[in-house]
């Protein structure tokens, strides 16, 4: 699985959660990108992948209180556990 194919996995959730209601407001496709980015490079890193460090990417996009993480906590905790098994799926396929 390539970063691309990662970042792409990452953008449908993101998006189909609409976390801050941005795009139901009319925002593009590409709203959260930056935040995709993050969280694409955690994916690819090799830093725990939890609520929290879920968190502080978001934290550090929307920094207003209250936001997506305080308000829907069980979905920063559903992204983290998808964001872990697209990690498990992105090093499974380079073991190949």
């Amino acid at each position: 699985m390539t970063d691309d194919q990662v970042a792409a996995a990452i953008r449908v959730l993101i998006n189909q959660l609409d976390p801050e209601g941005l795009l139901a407001a009319g925002a593009p496709d590409d709203e959260y990108d930056s935040e995709v980015s993050d969280l694409t490079a955690l994916v690819c890193g090799e830093d725990e992948i939890t609520a929290g460090t879920v968190g502080s990417v978001w934290n550090r996009w929307f920094n207003m209180s209250p936001n997506w993480c305080t308000r829907e906590p069980e979905q920063v905790n559903e992204i983290a556990a998808a964001l872990r098994r697209l990690r498990d799926q992105r090093q499974r396929s380079d073991l190949r």
